[in-house]
């Protein structure tokens, strides 16, 4: 009790101070106003200071640098080159996840501190900083698109009113907000630069927003090469107008994918905030049911409902990502492939299996990944490796819970009777306890132990029946005997390693979920593909290597063709281009790669003459082809979503069921008795 006054004391000062805190903020801040009326500038400044001393401070402790660098990493793309804003933006985005965290752990541990709250309040950690970083970077990227269909508006209109391209996008940056504006000046510095290639390859590099791209080289070829007419109509007006319809559709596609996916994450992570509360409620309607919610079949069902629960998040989440552009960083498995036993290990099953490797090595160049073959086998087993020891730590656990379960507690006993009033029922389990306790560890035969505990009860003459002590003394001997037996059997080490081996291959099995969800990506890409071709096509000095490499700017599913497309573009084009078309399987991008080598013999606008015909209806088959993906994706995440409810049911109900109708049993026969 005194535990729980004190837990709940600490979850109110958490609350209270900072809410008084901020107040006395907001006091002091209108008295610096009215006093000062340059004061809303000084606050802003110290405000970022503050901000800025908080990053340096926590960039010192390895672990907090390496989570303030995944969050800063993602606000680098959309403030390219702004430090400040990324700090200010990265401190913001961690501090709103760790007040989130604080009053959900706060939750949990206010009903009871336990091993098992402990495991739900670190998944809750985890999910509610995965949840609230990402919604406040898509909010951003979102927002992002938005002024960028703005922008891309503006400069057609300027474009139309004195037909120069630098001046037209000088002129659109008046109105703009932030974070385009910082985009905004870094196009048009690098289209006013006297070092054109260069700041054009440094700027493709640099910014991982594809559209921001496309307006880069449609504002480089009409600087280049001039502007001309197609079908009465500027090409480079066109482009735009192209462009901001495909942004458009990005548009609808992040909101269309939020609004699928709006729940499915609480949906998912909810029901396991109810065990500690089912267990509960379980425990006052039957108390016969704490051997099983505190005994080992309830505490592995609720392990397994919070191993499922992750699991089905992961695979949740990895259906909510569309394209990652941030590649992971796997410094731990640098440091332990550069150990020189573990290197040696690792390259006598790279020359024992390097066909396998080298296949592998394919696969994860094909799907983007940044981990090589060799790191891949390395965080499988050291995944199987973890796995093994907390399964076994696990199990360890359940027996000694179980060991003190036998020694302490006594729920109901069946060899009393209702006749028997609550002064006897309370005597006889301080008898058995105390009895247990004494010969839990006794190695004595039972019969001989039998009879010394029965003697022992006897000669205590506080039991004045001697057949409720004939049963004591049996239930004392089956205590003990079930307190023997709680040691660890050789059939658990095998579960335990056949646990660690199905471990082993999760990360490549997630490996194959990650390419099956890129595959449903593929028609999004080529379309986007020929919305590119589409766009430079009919610039005359445009070759098939320049589309190409225009291409492999954009790709991700197909990147890994492209890439060696162009590397052997040289030594043969045709041949190149065929090696590639048969290397893919996936028919839209084999009829493109057909178009791309009739361009041999064909000018580019004609052999991409069906793109031309068919624009009129693309932009709206695009939308519904995309509709179609995403309602794939929300229709395999929300069935898996409800899993975990569907567990908690089962955790709630079936044992009620079970006691409940063990109950009837018992009482049908002790009418068939009367």
């Amino acid at each position: 009790m005194n535990r729980q006054l004190l837990l709940s004391m600490a979850i109110g000062v958490m609350i209270v101070l900072p809410i008084v805190g901020y107040i006395i903020h907001l006091i002091d801040r209108r008295d610096k106003i009215h006093k000062n009326y340059s004061a809303t500038i000084y606050l802003k400044n110290s405000k970022r200071d503050i901000t800025h001393r908080m990053y340096i401070f926590l960039c010192r402790i390895s672990i907090a640098k390496n989570y303030l660098d995944r969050i800063s990493r993602r606000y680098e793309i959309l403030f390219p080159g702004d430090q400040r804003m990324i700090v200010a933006k990265t401190m913001q985005a961690a501090i709103t996840s760790w007040i989130f965290c604080i009053l959900g752990i706060s939750i949990v541990f206010s009903t009871n501190l336990s091993l098992m709250n402990t495991a739900i309040a670190s998944l809750i950690i985890v999910v509610i900083d995965c949840e609230v970083t990402r919604f406040l970077l898509k909010s951003l990227e979102i927002k992002l698109l938005e002024e960028l269909s703005v922008f891309v508006s503006d400069i057609r209109h300027n474009y139309h009113v004195n037909r120069m391209v630098d001046d037209a996008i000088l002129l659109s940056m008046d109105g703009l907000g932030y974070e385009m504006r910082v985009h905004a000046k870094k196009l048009y510095d690098t289209i006013t630069s006297n070092n054109l290639k260069e700041d054009v390859l440094k700027y493709n590099t640099t910014i991982h927003n594809k559209y921001l791209k496309t307006l880069l080289s449609l504002c480089i070829n009409v600087l280049e090469f001039s502007d001309k007419r197609i079908n009465g109509q500027s090409l480079f007006t066109s482009n735009l107008d192209n462009l901001k319809k495909e942004i458009n559709i990005e548009i609808l596609k992040q909101r269309k994918l939020r609004y699928l996916f709006s729940g499915v994450s609480f949906v998912t992570i909810f029901p396991c905030l109810t065990l500690e509360l089912i267990r509960k409620f379980g425990i006052s309607m039957l108390p016969e049911l704490d051997s099983f919610y505190n005994g080992r079949p309830g505490i592995v069902f609720a392990a397994s409902i919070l191993v499922v629960t992750t699991i089905i998040y992961i695979l949740n989440n990895k259906l909510k990502e569309t394209k990652d552009f941030i590649p992971k960083r796997y410094d731990y498995l640098k440091r332990l492939e550069s150990i020189r036993l573990i290197r040696k290990a690792l390259d006598n099953y790279t020359d024992k299996f390097y066909g396998k490797m080298l296949v592998l090595k394919d696969e994860l160049k094909r799907l983007g990944e940044t981990i090589t073959a060799r790191q891949l086998l390395l965080q499988r087993l050291l995944f199987s490796i973890l796995t093994f020891f907390m399964v076994l730590t696990f199990q360890v656990y359940i027996h000694e819970n179980n060991r003190s379960n036998i020694v302490s507690k006594v729920n109901t006993i069946s060899f009393l009777t209702p006749t028997n009033n609550q002064n006897q029922i309370e005597l006889v389990k301080e008898t058995l306890l105390r009895y247990v306790n004494q010969f839990k560890d006794s190695d004595e035969a039972n019969f001989i132990l039998y009879e010394k505990i029965y003697d022992a009860i006897t000669k205590e003459r506080r039991i004045h029946s001697s057949k409720l002590s004939e049963s004591i003394a049996k239930e004392v001997l089956n205590r003990v005997e079930k307190y023997r037996n709680e040691y660890y059997k050789w059939h658990e080490l095998l579960l335990c390693i056949g646990i660690s081996i199905i471990a082993y291959y999760i990360p490549y099995w997630m490996i194959l979920y990650k390419k099956k969800i890129l595959q449903m990506n593929m028609e999004d890409e080529v379309n986007q593909f020929n919305s590119i071709i589409y766009m430079l096509m009919y610039h005359d000095h445009i070759t098939v290597k320049d589309l190409l490499e225009e291409l492999e700017l954009f790709a991700v599913v197909f990147k890994k063709s492209l890439q060696e497309c162009i590397n052997d573009y040289n030594r043969g084009d045709i041949e190149a281009l065929t090696h590639m078309k048969e290397n893919e399987s996936f028919p839209p991008f084999r009829r493109m790669v057909d178009n791309l080598i009739r361009c041999d013999m064909i000018p580019i606008e004609l052999a991409f003459d069906e793109i031309a015909s068919d624009r009129e209806s693309y932009h709206d088959r695009r939308k519904l082809e995309n509709e179609i993906s995403l309602q794939k994706r929300s229709d395999i995440a929300k069935p898996l979503s409800f899993i975990p409810m569907v567990l908690v049911m089962i955790y709630l109900i079936i044992p009620l069921v079970m006691e409940s109708l063990k109950e009837l049993n018992s009482f049908s026969e002790t009418i068939q008795n009367i």
